[in-house]
């Protein structure tokens, strides 16, 4: 082939490649980010800067260029002199040396460094100024939810339920050049069929210059569209643009200045038991309520019992015996602050009077053969409401009742209003502790209806120990009935995996929850209080980092009784690994460190540390010591919030992802 051919082809594909490089928006903005955390709670948590250039195949441009009123003394190194960076995450041109924007936690700190005014930016030989000036942030979104309930700064959604969404009214809606309201869900398998808009919205879109006469926003997910068991975030944003510029060498490109006020809620999704359709009419003197329920498939033709109960203040309650062993959590009040007086299980008697039970004599509602067209129920008829009042009705069955309550085969019907409320909470993902017995801890996840426990502790003799349960929760997930298991002969922290461990039982173990962040453990060690427990100070109060992965059990499946337990805390991380020695027994390592990489691309470089000499599962509590700070270095490659990549010992790797248990 000739050296001029081979020229030509070269020029050939360089045109067609730039020939299909096309900017589509030219994008500036300041905002903030709140944090809802109930029905009408919001706590700002970041302030942002974005000065983007976005579009197809725009790689290979000449770098964009971006100038303005931006503070360059206490901007630095960090303005990159106003040349954009390259995002390939992003398919974008960003502001900063890392290309990544502006991001902090105070939007005092935004506005002092990138001040209201004028930005030009310098796109492929083309200015584009954009005005952004006048400071109109809106007002702050604030959502209405339908279809599931708020538990403890999160909304819990079960997967089989409609999701309605309503904002608040977007104030100055329409005054601007344009008004845009914005809302998106992030998170695994979200199938909703997203509008065919530009990128600044992927979800639901509203702009006034399209519907003038609506200044808030309301629509309903189908049921069914959320995956089971997942963590979702809804994001809400009102946009108040205020330049709109076309550039003829720019054509298609949307140009836009904006102010944005944005809004982010936790969602919580899970499978239910079993369907279950409520009927309830509750007034300040009556309380009527009934269900309809369908038996799953693989309980059809059994025969079983259907039962009706209550989770209640123990002050309502004839009988109630509040014993640690007895009680499951603490009645909160109407401002959810946590009281001294414990929840019981209860049952109605035929006066209408709360009476105390156990799982062992709990009556039935009903016993037969469980049909395939299910049963319908009668929960409360006509009882007076101070009967009832801060009670949980839940509807169950099974077997027996101590079956229904430890395989978690019920349901709560409804919550009745009162002073004192029993509602039950599943716990937070995450590591707790008793901190009166420091150096010893558990790594605790609930997914959907099923729970994965583990200690980390030492053996009689010092040496590190590790022990898990895992099964189903019970009462909404604020009750853990299972088995204690000690395993052995598993694979080592840089070893080639070979079978996997054998287990051994201990013995039963109890989980009861008060709320989110404090429980208590009974086990073959006694009965220890628990609570979440701070990786670095106010960590449990820290928002997370942009980016940041997913909290929880991760492991490679093909790997399997082995596991890393992560948690991050204001861009902390706190991991362990619970894995075996060369002997085959159980030993655990542990390290703490700051996240690294960018929004898109997340790392971790640490150092595995060991410890000894800790408290065992029975006998007094001792002090721990850290052995070693330096067991063996390592790395975490994040390539999404759910997979990574993490480098062993020796180089050896391993391909992590979520454990979806």
């Amino acid at each position: 082939m000739s050296v001029r051919l081979v020229a030509s082809i070269v020029v050939l594909v360089l045109a067609a490649s730039h020939a299909t490089a096309q900017v589509t928006r030219v994008y500036l903005r300041k905002g903030v980010t709140h944090l809802q955390t109930g029905p009408a709670t919001t706590t700002p948590i970041t302030a942002y800067f974005n000065a983007d250039v976005d579009g197809i195949g725009i790689g290979g441009i000449v770098s964009p260029v971006v100038t303005g009123p931006f503070n360059l003394g206490a901007l630095g190194p960090q303005h990159n002199n106003g040349t954009l960076v390259y995002n390939p995450g992003d398919n974008g041109w960003r502001w900063g040396t890392g290309g990544v924007d502006f991001v902090t936690d105070s939007l005092s700190t935004v506005n002092g460094l990138f001040g209201d005014g004028t930005y030009t930016f310098s796109v492929n030989g083309n200015q584009v100024p954009l005005n952004l000036n006048g400071g109109s942030y809106p007002v702050v979104p604030v959502v209405t939810l339908a279809g599931g309930r708020w538990v403890d700064g999160y909304y819990r959604l079960d997967q089989d339920q409609p999701l309605t969404v309503t904002t608040n009214t977007f104030v100055g809606y329409g005054t601007f050049r344009n008004s845009v309201i914005c809302s998106f869900f992030r998170g695994p398998g979200f199938l909703i069929p997203f509008q065919n808009v530009i990128t600044e919205c992927p979800g639901f879109l509203q702009r006034s210059s399209d519907t003038p006469n609506q200044s808030f926003m309301t629509y309903t997910v189908p049921a069914s569209a959320f995956l089971p068991g997942e963590d979702y975030t809804l994001t809400t944003s009102f946009n108040a643009i205020v330049d709109t510029r076309t550039v003829a060498g720019l054509p298609g490109a949307t140009n836009t200045a904006r102010y944005i006020t944005a809004a982010n809620v936790k969602i919580k999704t899970s499978a239910p038991v079993f369907p279950m359709t409520v009927h309830a009419s509750i007034t300040p003197t009556s309380a009527t309520a009934s269900a309809d329920i369908l038996y799953r498939p693989e309980d059809v033709g059994k025969n079983g019992s259907v039962f009706v109960f209550a989770l209640a203040p123990a002050t309502i309650v004839s009988g109630a015996d509040t014993r640690e062993t007895m009680k499951i959590g603490y009645a909160r009040t109407e401002t959810k602050a946590d009281t001294p007086i414990a929840c019981v299980l209860a049952q109605l008697n035929a006066a209408g009077q709360m009476v105390a039970v156990t799982s062992a004599n709990l009556a039935a509602y009903l016993t037969s053969v469980l049909g395939a067209q299910g049963a319908s129920v009668s929960i409360l008829n006509g009882v007076p409401t101070g009967n009832v009042s801060g009670a949980t009705f839940f509807v169950g069955y099974g077997p027996s009742a101590t079956t229904m309550i430890n395989t978690g085969v019920n349901r709560a019907a409804v919550t009745i209003p009162g002073s004192l409320t029993c509602e039950p909470k599943a716990p937070q993902t995450g590591w707790w502790w008793n901190p009166l017995e420091d150096g010893r801890g558990f790594s605790l996840e609930v997914r959907g209806n099923n729970m994965f426990f583990a200690s980390f502790l030492y053996d009689v003799s010092g040496r590190s120990n590790w022990y898990v349960s895992t099964g189903p929760v019970s009462l909404e997930g604020s009750l853990y009935n299972g088995d204690l298991l000690a395993a052995s002969g598993g694979q080592t922290l840089g070893g080639a995996y070979s079978r996997s461990p054998t287990l051994a039982n201990l013995g039963p173990m109890t989980l009861t929850f008060n709320n989110g962040s404090t429980g208590t453990l009974v086990w073959p060690g006694g009965t220890v209080p628990i609570q979440r427990f701070n990786i670095v100070p106010d960590g449990l109060t820290r928002p997370p980092v942009a980016g940041q992965p997913e909290n929880g059990w991760w492991w490679n499946e093909q790997e399997s009784g082995r596991g890393f337990f992560m948690e991050w805390q204001g861009g902390t991380l706190d991991i362990a690994g619970y894995m075996y020695d060369d002997r085959g027994d159980p030993v655990w390592y542990l390290t703490v460190g700051p996240i690294g990489g960018t929004e898109t691309a997340r790392q971790f470089q640490g150092n595995w540390w060991s410890y000894s000499g800790g408290q065992a599962l029975t006998g007094a509590w001792r002090q721990n010591s850290r052995t070693d700070s330096n067991v063996a270095p390592l790395s975490i490659t994040f390539s999404g919030p759910d997979t990574a990549l993490m480098t062993l010992p020796n180089g050896r790797t391993t391909q992590l992802k979520r454990h979806r248990f």
